[in-house]
């Protein structure tokens, strides 16, 4: 699995201009108690495919999905059949789990529908920071349980899928915005985690909606600063390379 992403929670400063980690700096848009990361590790090789796993969850080697009832279908080759999956599983996108979300945002990047996986992928990042907030810190435990592993999990499923979609998505700000605005609108109130994420110490439930109400408000923040440093960040991927990179990916419509 990778390393857990540790450090401060929160960071002041500009906004990376190609999703990835700069000089061992992180990037974090700050939230109302919280952080949104913004910032991944190094580059794959592959700019058009995500390689790597978060374990029992994913591994790109097969590939190899275990999320539950939706794995066969997320890993099948046969394109009616993983559109059909994904088209279930929006039906219930509201009670999706952050593994399940995150691994969907790989295999529609992967199979080419990289507009449908910027979407995925950011419900996914909100889900697992919305896992971490809410979770009961002093009850996690340790090693084995799910408190923990899950907790972590959600780190290292950003470190896996964050560089390469969002070196993707910057390059169309305008489009990123409004994927990261749909993703605020449609997670303005909280699920019922306990069924989603079984086993789990969370904080009582009366703190859910405000904490929550941060995390929504910060997710704002994120569009607005995307709007107002949009120059500077499309300046900034020409001269590092990150858009001749990335220009020739394109992305089929996803038919749902």
């Amino acid at each position: 699995m990778p390393a857990p992403i540790r450090g401060p929670s929160h960071w002041a400063g500009p906004l990376p201009t190609d999703g990835t980690w700069a000089r061992g700096r992180r990037f974090f848009a700050p939230f109302a108690g919280c952080c949104f990361l913004l910032a991944a590790p190094a580059l794959a090789a592959d700019p058009g495919r995500i390689d790597g796993y978060v374990t029992p969850y994913y591994n790109s080697a097969g590939p190899v999905i275990k999320v539950g009832q939706y794995s066969a279908g997320l890993a099948s080759k046969d394109s009616s059949e993983f559109v059909a999956t994904i088209l279930r599983m929006k039906q219930r996108m509201r009670s999706l789990d952050f593994a399940e979300t995150y691994v969907a945002a790989i295999r529609l990047y992967d199979l080419g529908y990289r507009r449908e996986a910027t979407y995925w992928f950011y419900t996914a990042q909100y889900k697992g920071r919305q896992f971490a907030l809410l979770a009961d810190q002093k009850r996690l435990g340790g090693m084995g349980d799910p408190g923990f592993e899950l907790y972590h999990a959600q780190e290292a499923f950003f470190a896996v899928v964050g560089p390469n979609i969002n070196g993707y998505a910057f390059g169309d700000i305008g489009s990123l915005v409004a994927i990261i605005r749909r993703v605020q609108n449609e997670n303005e109130s909280v699920p019922d985690l306990q069924t989603a994420y079984p086993g789990v110490n969370f904080v009582p439930r009366p703190q859910w909606q405000r904490i929550n109400a941060g995390l929504n408000a910060g997710l704002g923040q994120l569009a607005s600063q995307l709007v107002s440093q949009k120059s500077r960040m499309a300046r900034e991927r020409a001269q590092n390379g990150t858009a001749a990179r990335f220009a020739h990916l394109t992305s089929k419509p996803f038919p749902g």
